[in-house]
């Protein structure tokens, strides 16, 4: 008989999903504008790969990081190799008189 072997994310996908499906926790969010910008996080959705989420999580897994900081670190990464390329990336607000 064959025996398969486990893939590490899909381990990692069944321990955490307590912590994915659980109850949240009753902490408020502060609006961002009003955090202290060395500690400020938004909640940040996207939909990738299967193959991309997979790796993330294994090196996440393997390496002892959560999957945010993995995150975090590449999408750094990329932004300042775009800003090493383009120039800094600067949040700009837009007045409606401008626009409209």
């Amino acid at each position: 008989m064959e025996t398969k072997q486990k893939n590490p994310a899909v381990d990692l996908e069944a321990e955490t999903s307590e912590l994915t499906h659980g109850k949240r926790s009753g902490v408020a969010q502060v609006p961002y504008e009003d955090c202290d910008s060395s500690y400020s996080w938004q909640h940040f959705s996207v939909i990738c790969s299967v193959e991309i989420v997979d790796k993330v999580k294994t090196i996440a897994h393997n390496e002892g990081f959560s999957i945010r900081d993995v995150v975090e670190k590449f999408l750094g990464d990329g932004i300042a190799r775009y800003e090493h390329k383009h120039g800094a990336v600067a949040h700009q607000q837009k007045d409606i008189n401008d626009i409209l």
